[in-house]
């Protein structure tokens, strides 16, 4: 077994010697123990034994002082030195490797080597013996660190460069013509700007590509680039980026690496051509959104001259009652109209966040027209047109619809028919039920047509956007939301709408709206249009939950009015507290505030709901808040309320609400 021992480690130590890779610098071994070298082939002609000598400490202290980086010598040193020899073979290591950048005497621009030393116990004498290797790794690291470079490139040459000796080398690619692969750089850079590059860029890719300055732009960073165009043989410009890297400036190597960037030019044009019509739209946008505050300004300014002017002339003029009731009169028109606006800019702002919900109940189609021709009525007389209202054929009169909503869309058409209708003209309101798309569903078809001044083609394209207005009409009043709300209220109820017009010869639309069926045996919600006929609320007691001082005096007087009395209470808590403490009795109903002091409508609502009182189930409690969304009315409903009433409060909707909830 001693004898194999020995055969194998000569063996080892004979093999060693001979390796004949090129590549390979120096070969040796020595007894690391007795640190002593044994032998040292060196093929670098270097001299490194007589250099160093042959004890093996001060051998590879010698090595070390080759190595060019500080760094890298203090860990050549902590590897191959005797003490961290001998500790690493007690640890079980057996090979012992560090690449790193020597300059060797003979080799002046240095080379990227590798260091091995294996280690192997001495048969007999159980010295530890180092075997030496040290290889030539500089192209591989070269073409390492090309191949890094190039994995996040889409290149259609590569070459690698060695600039102290004119050479190159093709990597990868090339050009349509020049079929060599390696040769003098200079004389290749010749020939592509002679046989490739456009003649207005030949002088400046000889500049970027001359070695002497390649190496001035490199030593400022690792890399700089350049685009030229090229003829491709076939008639067509090319578009290329050249980025030139320092792979080893110290070795004079350098990497070209070429990318086709025609595709890429071509989609930056487009990219920028969509980004510059990206911001024209945007600008132009924020011009019609300016615009539309401006108009904002002259019409909510308008109403509020005509409030604030009229209130003034009533204070000045007392005696006279017959001007009081004037202005009186004008105070009113203008405060609806100011709320018509607030509304139209509420309403678009919850069609774009897509937040307006339907208030669904059953409807009947023939009063639900009733309603709107009745409202349509006098607009039509006062603007001295001819309003003539039809209808077709229709089989099913009960739907379930969101009557507000489908008046609102209606009116808004009707509405903007007479305003364009000259006097003399005729506006024709016509309704028919078509065939439904689903069984249990009715479809209804409204037609709203006009004589009147009509609207251009490029106009129609634009006529459903927010703040759209015509110049030509701009002396009519309005947001300019009106038809953008209608599109975006059919939009909800899945219906479709259709527009014709011609100039100087009238507009028609067209409005198509389908619901669910109906019985008319379910319960219909009161109608604030509906002519109830008129009873004094003469001995109703109310409590009366507002914490606003103003409100509640306006309230308190218009229910007294009305013969009624009330109590006042400024906060949810009071409420709850006061209705807990009354006689069974007291009052008829709660009218409730929403958004108030120490606790809200809502929970105040279901405080009373929850409690013990015997009419705590039974008791009318109606919303009175200025939160006047479909979702408001239902977020009331859910906390208990049994109906909801928007502020401002007009008189005739609260009457015929309450009305509506105590004879229940």
């Amino acid at each position: 077994m001693q004898e194999r021992l020995r055969l194998q480690y000569r063996e080892q130590i004979f093999q060693h010697y001979l390796i004949t890779d090129p590549n390979t610098l120096i070969l040796g071994h020595c007894n690391i123990t007795k640190n002593k070298i044994i032998e040292i082939e060196d093929r670098t002609n270097s001299g490194l034994l007589e250099r160093f000598g042959d004890k093996r400490e001060d051998f590879f202290t010698g090595i070390g002082t080759l190595v060019a980086s500080e760094a890298e010598r203090s860990l050549f040193y902590e590897k191959y030195l005797n003490e961290p020899s001998i500790r690493a073979f007690e640890n079980g290591i057996k090979e012992v490797l560090m690449p790193c950048f020597v300059k060797l005497p003979n080799y002046p621009q240095g080379r990227y080597v590798q260091f091995k030393v294996n280690l192997v116990e001495t048969p007999d004498t159980g010295d530890i013996t180092g075997i030496l290797t040290v290889t030539d790794i500089t192209e591989k690291t070269i073409q390492d660190r090309i191949i890094r470079m190039l994995s996040s490139l889409n290149y259609d040459l590569v070459a690698d460069v060695d600039l102290i000796n004119d050479q190159y080398k093709v990597v990868s690619g090339g050009d349509h013509n020049i079929t060599e692969t390696q040769g003098s750089l200079m004389e290749r850079v010749r020939r592509v700007v002679e046989e490739l590059v456009v003649d207005s860029e030949k002088a400046y890719v000889r500049d970027m590509l001359d070695p002497g300055k390649m190496v001035s732009r490199l030593k400022d960073g690792e890399f700089y680039s350049f685009r030229y165009s090229v003829n491709n043989g076939s008639n067509e410009i090319q578009t290329k980026n050249m980025i030139i890297s320092a792979i080893d400036l110290s070795l004079g190597r350098i990497c070209l690496v070429r990318t086709d960037v025609t595709d890429m030019l071509a989609a930056e044009r487009k990219v920028k051509y969509d980004l510059e019509k990206a911001l024209s739209e945007a600008e132009k946008a924020s011009r019609v959104k300016s615009d539309f505050l401006s108009s904002m300004s002259h019409d909510i300014r308008t109403p509020m001259n005509a409030i604030v002017g009229m209130t003034t002339l009533a204070q000045a003029n007392l005696s006279d009652s017959r001007k009081v009731e004037d202005y009186l009169k004008k105070i009113s028109v203008s405060s609806q109209h100011l709320l018509s606006l607030i509304n139209d800019i509420l309403d678009m702002s919850q069609i774009e966040q897509s937040k307006l919900h339907m208030n669904v109940q059953v409807i009947h189609i023939d009063e639900l027209l009733d309603q709107i021709s009745s409202i349509m009525a006098s607009p039509s007389k006062d603007a001295g047109l001819k309003f003539m209202v039809e209808r077709g054929e229709i089989q099913h009169l009960y739907f379930q619809g969101d009557a507000l909503r489908i008046k609102q869309i209606l009116i808004n058409i009707l509405s903007n028919a007479f305003k364009f209708t000259m006097e003399g003209g005729n506006v024709r309101f016509r309704t028919e039920e078509i065939p439904s798309y689903e069984s249990g569903r009715v479809r209804y078809r409204f037609v709203i047509s006009d004589t009147g001044i009509g609207m251009t083609q490029e106009f129609i394209s634009h006529l459903f956007e927010p703040f759209c207005r015509s110049e030509r009409v701009n002396r009519v009043e309005g947001t300019g939301l009106g038809l953008s709300i209608t599109k975006g209220l059919v939009d909800l109820m899945g219906g479709k709408i259709r527009v014709e017009s011609q100039l100087h010869q009238g507009t028609m639309f067209e409005i198509e709206l389908e619901f669910a069926v109906a019985d008319g045996k379910q319960k219909r919600s009161p109608n604030a249009d509906e002519c109830i006929p008129e009873e004094s609320l003469e001995g109703r007691h109310f409590l009366l939950v507002e914490d606003n001082a103003i409100n509640s005096e306006i309230l308190a007087e218009l229910l007294q009015m009305w013969g009624a009395t009330c109590v006042l209470r400024e906060n949810g808590l009071q409420a709850v507290e006061e209705f807990e403490s009354s006689v069974p009795g007291t009052y008829d109903a709660i009218l409730m505030d929403i958004q108030m002091p120490v606790m809200n409508g809502y929970e105040a609502t279901r405080k009373i709901r929850s409690s013990s009182h015997p009419e705590a189930k039974t008791m009318v409690i109606l919303a009175m808040t200025a939160n006047a969304f479909a979702e408001d009315v239902q977020k009331s409903i859910s906390a208990g309320m049994n109906g909801h009433v928007a502020k401002p409060v007009d008189m005739k909707i609260l009457y015929n609400t309450l009305m509506a909830l105590l004879d229940d």
